[in-house]
């Protein structure tokens, strides 16, 4: 996952229930940011072509076709990717649950 592609609106921090009024919020409107599930199918879409490129590098390696340094690049790419996408859905996760755990 490319962590340049992330939006500088989304890693601006702003303070809640204020309104600035310098920017929109995230998803009004003629709102260019991406949302968070925008970024978050973005990043499993380039997750799954990182790890289908490294399905092809390892069928080339074995055939004698491709090179084994790519191919093991490719497969390390493409663990860190979905150890990234992973990471991301667990921390989701978590925070789902500490909501689900709090008093009404």
């Amino acid at each position: 996952m490319d962590v340049s592609k992330i939006p500088s609106a989304l890693l601006v921090p702003r303070p809640i229930g204020v309104d600035t009024g310098t920017t929109a919020p995230l998803g009004a409107p003629g709102d260019l940011a991406p949302s968070f599930a925008d970024a978050l199918k973005d990043a499993v879409q380039d997750t799954n072509t990182k790890v289908q490129a490294a399905d092809r590098a390892v069928e080339s390696a074995m055939v004698g076709d491709g090179s084994l340094p790519k191919a093991m690049i490719a497969m390390q790419d493409a663990q860190v990717a979905m150890e990234m996408v992973v990471a991301v859905r667990n921390k989701a996760l978590e925070a789902y649950q500490e909501i689900m755990r709090m008093p009404v």
